[in-house]
Parts: C-alpha cells; sequence; structure tokens
C-alpha cells in the first residue's frame, strides 16, 4: 500500500518494452503532463515540477506494496517539456516482477501510478492565471497548487487510467500541524463540496417530473461532472439542450401548478430582464431559465401580467392598476425580493477581501461584549504524573474584548419603475449596496489595524520594527519573518507560528512582488545571488493602508504588515450568529404606506478587534 502523507498520481502511459537475451526489459512512464488535473474530493489540481524532488534512483512497485519481494525495478526520474517521465527497467527477482514481463508479453497495457509526498501547496484565487510547468493555468474555480514535494516511488498496476492524466489522491492528513495547511486543505473541500452541491441542484428534476426519456443521459452528464470530465458550466449547456429538445416535457405553460414554482420563473425572468441571466442560469438552473424565455417577457409589464395570470387574477386593462395589482401577488413581490437578494449577495461575494487572508472569524450569540481567548497564550500542557489532578490553565490576561454592531440601509422600486421598463435598480443600486456592504466591512477591519489599540504593536510585543532599514525588502522582510517565527511564552516555550501573508499599500506592491517572486536578488560580490524568500508568503495589496484622506495620519505609503494565517487569529471579526453576508428583507406595497412602492431593507451585523500581537509584525518604513 502507498505511503502515508503521498500523492497518488495515475500515470498517462506507461510503455515496456522487450529486450535481448541478456539485457532488461525497459519501462518508462509519463507520469505527469504539466496540466491541471480534476481531483475527487479536492477538485482541481497542479502540481509544480520546478518544486519536486525528483532525483536519484525511484523504485518501481507492485501495486504500492513496499516489500522486497513485490519490487519490480527501478528507474530514473526526469522534468523535461513540462513533464514528469520516469525511465527504468526490470531489475526484480520476484514473481510479482516475472508477472508484469509476462503480461506485457502477451500485450496487455500497464498503466501506473506515482506516490508523491507534498509539503507545501497553496490555493490559486478563480480564473488566476499562474506560469507553472512552461504553461500558464487558470480554473474558473480555482484550484490548488502544489509548490513542492518529493517523488517517493512508482507502481504498476493493471487499472486503466484517464488518457488526459485525471489523478486520484490519497493523502493522509497524519502529522499535519502547520494551522496554513489545515486551513487551505479545509477550503480545497469547501470548494469541491460547493462543485458537488451544484451539481445536484443542476440536475435536480423539475419540480414532480422527471427528466422522462432523457434521464440516462442526464444520469451520464452528470456523473461525467461529478468525475470532473465536464464542468458545471458545460453541465448547465448540455441540460438546457436537453430541455430544449424535450420542450412538452419541461416546458412551463401559464398555470400549470406542477412544475418549477412560479416565482422561481418570474424571478428568472426578471434577472434575464435586468442583464443577470448568467447569475440567473447559475442559481436556478437551465430548466427554469427555458421557462422564463417561454414567458416571451418583452416589458416588466408583462411580468405584472405573468404574475397576475399565475393567481388567477384577471389583469386590468390600465397600466396602473395592472402594476398595483401585481404588487399585492405573493409571486411577484417573492420574485423581486428573491432577485435582489441574488444580486446584492453576488456583490458583496465578488468585492474584494484582503482581510480573509490573515482575519480570524468568530461567531456570536448577541450585541453584548464578547471576550476572545488569544490562540498563543494558552499556555503548554503540563506532565500530569500517574493519579496526578489536572491543574487549571489560566486565561485572564489571554482575552480580547470585542462586540458587533448594526450596519443598515433601505431602498426601494416604484410603480412607475415597473411602467417605465426601469430594471436598473438591480445594477444601481441592489450590486451596489452589497458591494458597500463588503466595503464597510473592509473600513472596520483596517481602521480597527490602524487605529493600533493598546498598543499592540510594540517593541514590549517584539512585533514593531521601527528606525533605520525598515523599508520593505528582503532583509527587512526577512527581519520580520525571524521576529513572529521566534515569538515565545514567558517560559521560553517556542509558540510555532509561523508567517502567511505579507499585506502592503498600492506604493509598496512591486516592490513587495520583486522580493516574493524574484528568482534572483542583487548582493554583494561574492555573496548568493538566489532569493531566499521566494514565496515565502503570499502577498495582498490593501489601498486603505496609505488612504491618508480617511484614516490621516495612521495611514502610510511605507508602512507594511506580515500575518500569520487566520486560524492565529492577528485579528478577529465577529458575525452575530455566524452570519457572514448582509441579511436582505423585502416590504411588500401593503406594507410601505407612505409610498407606493416595494422596498428592502438591508443590514449587517458584525464588529472587528486586535487579538493575537503574536501572530502579527509591522513594520513602520522609513519616511
Amino acid at each position: 500500500m502507498s505511503m502515508a502523507n503521498d500523492m497518488i498520481l495515475s500515470a498517462a502511459e506507461v510503455e515496456i518494452k522487450a529486450a535481448g537475451k541478456d539485457a532488461r526489459p525497459k519501462i518508462s512512464v509519463v507520469a505527469y503532463t504539466g496540466r491541471i488535473m480534476r481531483v475527487p474530493g479536492w477538485g482541481d489540481t497542479a502540481i509544480d515540477l520546478a518544486g519536486l524532488e525528483a532525483g536519484g534512483q525511484v523504485p518501481l512497485l507492485a501495486d504500492h506494496d513496499a516489500t522486497v519481494g513485490s519490487v519490480v525495478g527501478h528507474g530514473q526520474p526526469e522534468v523535461a517539456g513540462g513533464r514528469l517521465v520516469v525511465y527504468g527497467v526490470v531489475s526484480g527477482a520476484g514473481e510479482p516482477a516475472r508477472h508484469v514481463v509476462e503480461m506485457a508479453r502477451g500485450g496487455f497495457q500497464f498503466q501506473a501510478s506515482v506516490g508523491v509526498a507534498p509539503t507545501e501547496h497553496e490555493r490559486v484565487k478563480p480564473n488566476q492565471s499562474v506560469e507553472v510547468n512552461g504553461r500558464s493555468l487558470s480554473s474558473p474555480g480555482g484550484f490548488t497548487l502544489v509548490r513542492k514535494g518529493r517523488l517517493r516511488e512508482v507502481s504498476i498496476t493493471p487499472l486503466g487510467a484517464d488518457t488526459e492524466t485525471s489523478v486520484a489522491i490519497a493523502a493522509s492528513r497524519q502529522g499535519r500541524t502547520n494551522m496554513a495547511d489545515i486551513a487551505n486543505e479545509d477550503q480545497i473541500r469547501a470548494d469541491e463540496r460547493d462543485r458537488l452541491k451544484q451539481i445536484e441542484t443542476t440536475c435536480r428534476p423539475i419540480g414532480e417530473q422527471d427528466w422522462g426519456p432523457a434521464q440516462k443521459r442526464v444520469d451520464d452528464m452528470k456523473a461525467k461532472a461529478i468525475a470532473g470530465e465536464m464542468t458545471v458550466d458545460e453541465l448547465r449547456a448540455g441540460l438546457l439542450e436537453i430541455v430544449r429538445a424535450s420542450r412538452p416535457k419541461v416546458s412551463v405553460v401559464m398555470g400549470d401548478r406542477t412544475s418549477i414554482p412560479r416565482a422561481r420563473v418570474i424571478e428568472a425572468a426578471i434577472l434575464k430582464r435586468a442583464g443577470f441571466a448568467a447569475l440567473a442560469e447559475k442559481d436556478l438552473g437551465p430548466a427554469c431559465m427555458e421557462a422564463a424565455e417561454d414567458l416571451r417577457i418583452a416589458h416588466t409589464l408583462d411580468l405584472c401580467r405573468a404574475a397576475l395570470h399565475y393567481e388567477g387574477i384577471v389583469a386590468p386593462t390600465d397600466r396602473e392598476g395592472m402594476v398595483r395589482a401585481s404588487l399585492t401577488t405573493h409571486t411577484l413581490t417573492e420574485a423581486l425580493g428573491s432577485a435582489v437578494n441574488k444580486v446584492l449577495l453576488d456583490g458583496y461575494r465578488d468585492s474584494p477581501a484582503t482581510w480573509r487572508s490573515f482575519a480570524g472569524v468568530r461567531s456570536v450569540p448577541d450585541f453584548k461584549t464578547a471576550t476572545a481567548i488569544r490562540p498563543s497564550f494558552t499556555g503548554a500542557l503540563q506532565q500530569v504524573a500517574p493519579g496526578g489532578e489536572l491543574k487549571h490553565g489560566g486565561a485572564e490576561e489571554a482575552t480580547t474584548q470585542y462586540k458587533v454592531d448594526t450596519y443598515g440601509k433601505m431602498f426601494s422600486i416604484d410603480r412607475r419603475d415597473l411602467i417605465n421598463d426601469d430594471l436598473s435598480l438591480f445594477d444601481s443600486v441592489a450590486r451596489v449596496m452589497g458591494q458597500a456592504a463588503m466595503r464597510k466591512l473592509s473600513d472596520l477591519v483596517y481602521d480597527t489595524l490602524l487605529a493600533n489599540a493598546g498598543n499592540f504593536f510594540a517593541a514590549g510585543n517584539g512585533n514593531l520594527l521601527s528606525g533605520a532599514d525598515t523599508n520593505l525588502s528582503t532583509d527587512s522582510l526577512g527581519r520580520a519573518i525571524a521576529a513572529m517565527v521566534t515569538q515565545r511564552d514567558a517560559e521560553g516555550n517556542d509558540l510555532d507560528i509561523r508567517p502567511a501573508v505579507l499585506v502592503v499599500p498600492p506604493e509598496l506592491q512591486t516592490v513587495g512582488r520583486a522580493v516574493l517572486e524574484s528568482e534572483y536578488i542583487t548582493t554583494q560580490p561574492g555573496q548568493p545571488t538566489g532569493n531566499s524568500l521566494r514565496k515565502a508568503v503570499s502577498l495582498e495589496v490593501e489601498p486603505r493602508l496609505s488612504n491618508t484622506k480617511k484614516y490621516g495620519a495612521k495611514a502610510s505609503t511605507k508602512h507594511w504588515y506580515l500575518f500569520a494565517a487566520p486560524a492565529a487569529s492577528p485579528l478577529i471579526i465577529g458575525f452575530l450568529n455566524g452570519q457572514q453576508t448582509p441579511t436582505v428583507e423585502f416590504f411588500g406595497l401593503d406594507q410601505t404606506v407612505n409610498r407606493l412602492a416595494v422596498s428592502w431593507r438591508v443590514y449587517f451585523d458584525f464588529g472587528a478587534a486586535l487579538c493575537d500581537p503574536r501572530a502579527a509584525v509591522r513594520s513602520k518604513g522609513e519616511a
């Protein structure tokens, strides 16, 4: 069986060549082609071959059996042309080696699994391109990039492999203590769960019906999507074609109470009319979009008429009366409320949030002052004698006080907007409100950071660089990393805090990228030229750090920060009841008596506080 902590990669190609009478048969394995691979349970994954330790002799085993009798041979790995290839010979003397040779002579096409022990990996954001293995790689949903690893072994197996280098990963979590790695892997699994949920939602039957004669095609496409052979977008497109080809089975007819919920169809039509067709199809599915298209909406008044028809109400002949009547229906008000909510949350999630790379998240039950324990101040475990009593730990001086507040606003759409066929509120108001919610949260986070309450950043805490030579450079970043890594408690115990992200103002982003991404640096004659800090941490660029107009003298173009991962809690953000997105509440025409309008109330409950000074370092830079 495979070694713990190894990735098992199904090889793209295995070739066993017969040899002369006295020569041993040769084996060549194209182990990895350098591209992004879909990995069930992990999502899209790529391996940076530049960081793969693949030198020296590699054992060729039978079915990952790491015993002497199961050795088939040995090989020499090579990285060339953005691919990992292993060339070897059958040198084993046992039955497994003999079986492999005899079966190869009989024409059996073997495959292989390659064991790689990953030591460093990171999460690449959706649609972000990175140069890896001589090519530019990106994925719509983001992907995991294994930056460093070690090639352990190659196993000959009878199982077929995907011709496009699909992979199977069995990575043990044993021995993982790095909090950034754990958080990264949790995010990978969360992304994969979200992908599988999207697949299930997309393939969900319409109302009480199933897919009829097309059910087998749907099941086949669903299986391919789960296996990673097609994307969720490709799945949606394929299902939409099935819907259009079998229109009598799935099309929604006015008043058909057994099909898609009426409010969802109206919602899809509203979003499409407002210019958010892609968002509607992503959240509501292709069948619902097809039903919305059947409504033939050419004006917002058509939406009002459809809502009245759905509820069996005769539409008034005058536009004013039709709009007022439709705004009292459950169908239109529910559709409007849900559509606004989707657009607002899409704007919220699409807004930048650099604090996610270092801020810990807490859930609080109410608006009272809450207490958070600083992770590095909880003290060490103590040895307990046989039959002895466990001692209580003290946390009186290792806490942070914080509380959440409410931030909100209201906006409306009145009957004139519908009469005038004006749905600009969705883009100019709803989406902007979502962006404003994230912006307000980010404002609070960096206002808290720059305020430096209680001398959070101070020489006494060992987390402040000041004076000469503190401008951002490889030397100053190296000192900041050393300051964090060498943090110790009062008894001299090492805290094992590891830096994860460098946060700089826009004025320092060029220097920051040079420090973290350059392969070579200029040094004195006779000194090394390699960049020892290349990719030591990730980089975030935050404009609030240098916004002196908003934050006054607290902001600076010279200051920069080094943080540990969110689990170390250098700064924390509290959300009421764990709700990390704004809440949207809808008020119908009968609830806004002072205006002929429907309204939405948007509010968000959150708070922020500096938490653990040992997980953060600030450099003032030189004026």
